[in-house]
């Protein structure tokens, strides 16, 4: 299965007057941080570019809104509702966007390699999963465990036990595989790309 992915750094974006929506432009304009305020215009706007790559439309008629209910992102094309599976993420500076046309799930996660605690690792990650213990090895193992919740849906909001990624095999309990199973049971790919020097990038596809 394949991905189409776009990386943007997040000090060099055009204005959100150029290509949001507006009634994006009206939720950006709720938010208060600048961090989030950058974060968020980033996905968007590497989002737009693959959608526009692939629809045509304009990125003005390209929305991601989130729902009433649950918060998560809807993507909206000319109007409608669009089925094109999407993901976004943003780490230190970067946000990145991935679209799949051969899947029917996606997830992607973005992070910068970095040195933490033991406890972390060990709060995070079941010992079958920790076959190595470096610091790029841990930020791989930690993007491609995000990677797989957001295509269940869940994000981190699961077990992290629940999702386990032992040298690149997924295997899923608990909570996590109830949900697994709701979704079909979809055979899953999981790649860690080269995306940027000193991060780490995964992207989980469903089908």
């Amino acid at each position: 299965m394949s991905a189409k992915i776009e990386l943007v750094d997040l000090t060099n974006l055009p204005s959100g007057e150029t290509f949001l929506s507006e009634r994006e432009q009206a939720f950006f304009q709720t938010l208060q941080l600048s961090k989030r305020r950058k974060e968020w215009l980033g996905g968007r706007f590497a989002l737009k570019t693959l959608v526009h790559a692939e629809t045509g439309a304009p990125a003005t008629e390209i929305e991601v809104l989130p729902q009433k209910n649950s918060g998560k992102p809807l993507l909206y094309v000319r109007g409608k509702i669009s089925t094109l599976p999407f993901s976004i993420t943003h780490s230190n500076g970067y946000a990145a966007a991935a679209i799949t046309t051969d899947a029917w799930y996606i997830g992607i996660d973005l992070e910068k390699v970095t040195h933490r605690m033991d406890s972390w690792k060990k709060d995070f990650f079941h010992p079958s999963e920790l076959v190595a213990q470096d610091d790029a090895f841990l930020t791989s193992l930690w993007t491609q465990k995000e990677a797989v919740a957001k295509l269940l849906g869940t994000g981190l909001t699961i077990g992290s036990f629940d999702v386990r990624c032992v040298e690149g095999e997924v295997q899923f309990f608990n909570r996590a595989l109830e949900i697994y199973k709701q979704l079909g049971s979809p055979d899953i790919t999981l790649q860690t790309p080269s995306l940027i020097d000193e991060f780490e990038f995964s992207v989980a596809t469903g089908k």
